[in-house]
């Protein structure tokens, strides 16, 4: 039989020599596996200490720290948003608001969000954007305790850099533009004397001057039911608001690159002392048709007065892309854009540097979409029309000529349509506009507050009986 390679120097051992050699080499086995058992407890132990070091932080301690109320400017785009107010569900539905607490709760200057004695000036819905959103709150401060005073024994108390501190954590198209100290009563809510609003759109067709003589019938004290979605739930009885302002105005920079000259920007600028919820939208939808002249100036009058129209026509609102909350009024409130005024320049020019980055790259953008949009408009009516439509004057005439001439009414031998302009780009095409005097109403205010009403008895009634 014959051996194994490598057996050679075993060939001649007796037995007890190989059962000797076989244990030492057993021990020795055993010995490594002791040792790299206990190499990989001590690792284990390290890790797990350096997990516990982490993990364990020590928590912030807020009695170090006074307390201020402060209000904040923000400047924000909303097309990527839910709206300004948080939904509780941030995941599915993001909102500024979600976004500010978070910010708030990682740089310490909150504990909890539903105790800092938090309220917002306005409450934006989905889509719209704000440049001059006020919210106020208390927050932590450098400030010694029970004291408002900046000066303690001649040393200056350099305060939290509120608006560098939150920017850093903000998303890009959220920005604290200013801070002021208020005192511990003040509300953004309830201390607003006046909110502006400005809705951008093109001139294309629209009858600026029809327009302007619509939007003077809005100024004063109304009721404005007719120009809100009523929602059972807020109960609300007082439609009454008062507008201060309602002015149409070109836009006063001209946009570079556009290929369609003649559609000038203009911005409907509206100011009141409060507003019910979409009454913007609704007032700028009423402003379009007056503009297009389906519907004279006079229908604004017809729907103010609640005897004429009791309740509120069916009527689609515009569009949230170009509705901006500019601004909101307070008295004697003094803006910081620093931290003190010694580093407002710095926090001002990063503040402008950002935005512009960001502009720089919408603008870019809508270069691109220019591009294609004059490309297309410059293409020949003759090479596109349909033999049946060419009956209609498109000689010479190009694709833009036509989809902005003055007749807006494209027809064909199969189908005649216009389009009712809700801005922002949106428009709603229908065969046959019906006048808002002839169109299906809602419920009235009253008939969807007592209809909410029966419905939350029913609905506590059940929860009693389960």
């Amino acid at each position: 039989m014959s051996q194994l390679p490598g057996n050679e120097k075993y060939s001649n051992w007796t037995r007890k020599q190989l059962i000797e050699k076989l244990l030492f080499y057993e021990s020795k086995l055993e010995e490594n596996t002791l040792n790299s058992t206990n190499s990989q407890i001590i690792l284990t132990k390290k890790v797990d200490k350096k997990n516990k070091k982490s993990t364990s932080a020590r928590p912030f301690d807020w009695s170090k720290y006074s307390i201020r109320s402060i209000a904040l400017k923000i400047a924000y785009l909303g097309w990527n948003y839910s709206g300004f107010a948080s939904q509780g569900n941030e995941d599915d539905f993001p909102s500024i608001e979600g976004h500010l607490f978070k910010a708030l709760l990682n740089a310490k200057l909150i504990a909890d969000p539903s105790d800092c004695n938090f309220s917002k000036c306005g409450r934006t819905d989905k889509g719209v954007s704000g440049l001059g959103q006020v919210v106020s709150l208390d927050v932590r401060s450098n400030l010694p305790k029970n004291t408002s005073s900046d000066i303690t024994n001649n040393k200056k108390i350099e305060e939290v850099p509120y608006i560098d501190t939150l920017n850093r954590l903000l998303p890009d198209d959220i920005r604290i533009l200013a801070w002021a100290p208020v005192d511990k009563d003040f509300s953004a809510r309830f201390n607003c004397k006046s909110r502006k609003y400005k809705y951008f759109f093109v001139r294309g067709n629209l009858d600026i001057e029809l327009m302007r003589e619509a939007a003077n019938r809005f100024l004063g004290t109304h009721d404005f039911r007719n120009f809100c979605k009523v929602d059972g739930s807020k109960q609300i009885t007082n439609f009454e608001r008062t507008i201060l302002e309602a002015r149409i105005d070109p836009v006063q920079y001209k946009h570079q690159d556009n290929p369609l000259e003649f559609r000038e920007f203009y911005v409907f600028n509206l100011r009141g002392t409060a507003f019910l919820w979409h009454q913007v939208r609704f007032m700028m939808s009423i402003l379009f048709l007056i503009g297009q002249k389906l519907e004279s100036p006079s229908i604004i009058d017809n729907l103010l007065d609640i005897t004429k129209t009791p309740a509120k026509p069916n009527y689609e609102m515009a569009s949230e892309i170009p509705l901006v909350l500019y601004d909101c009024e307070f008295d004697n409130l003094e803006w910081q854009y620093g931290r003190d005024s010694g580093t407002s320049f710095n926090t001002l020019s990063r503040l402008y540097k950002h935005v512009y980055g960001q502009w720089y790259i919408h603008t870019t953008k809508s270069l691109v979409y220019s591009t294609l949009l004059y490309d297309l408009g410059e293409m020949s009516l003759n090479q596109l029309m349909q033999n049946e439509m060419k009956e209609q004057n498109t000689q010479n005439k190009s694709l833009k000529d036509f989809v902005y001439s003055d007749n807006n009414i494209i027809t064909s031998s199969t189908n005649a349509s216009t389009s009712i302009i809700l801005g922002g780009g949106k428009e709603h095409r229908i065969r046959n506009y019906v006048k808002i005097s002839n169109k299906k109403t809602c419920d009235t205010a009253e008939s969807k507050n007592e209809k909410y009403k029966v419905k939350r008895i029913k609905l506590d009634n059940n929860e009693i009986e389960t």
